[in-house]
């Protein structure tokens, strides 16, 4: 089981996909939509993201490319925003000048 930092929650998903969910949800919020309007962009429930939201289900591929065009952005977005926020977090990284 993985603990999510930040986030004191448990999860049986990978780094990758608990990365994917928080810049879904990070790309949604910069684009001011909220869950609600989210899950009716992209024609699904809320609770569909409220399972996801709360690391208890992994978008699949088809998802994300679904929620990209709901937020009007690429699948490669989404998955650039996670690179960043993984970057971000690792204690090893080195910015140059």
């Amino acid at each position: 089981m993985r603990y999510v930092k930040d986030m004191q929650t448990k999860t049986k998903l990978s780094k990758t996909s608990v990365g994917l969910i928080q810049a879904v949800r990070a790309e949604a919020a910069r684009r001011g939509v909220s869950t609600p309007e989210l899950a009716n962009r992209v024609g699904r429930n809320k609770k569909f993201f409220y399972d996801r939201f709360n690391f208890r289900k992994a978008f699949s591929t088809d998802d994300l490319n679904d929620i990209a065009v709901a937020l009007g952005i690429t699948m490669a977005d989404i998955i650039s925003s996670a690179r960043l926020a993984a970057g971000m977090k690792s204690p090893d990284l080195e910015v140059t000048a």
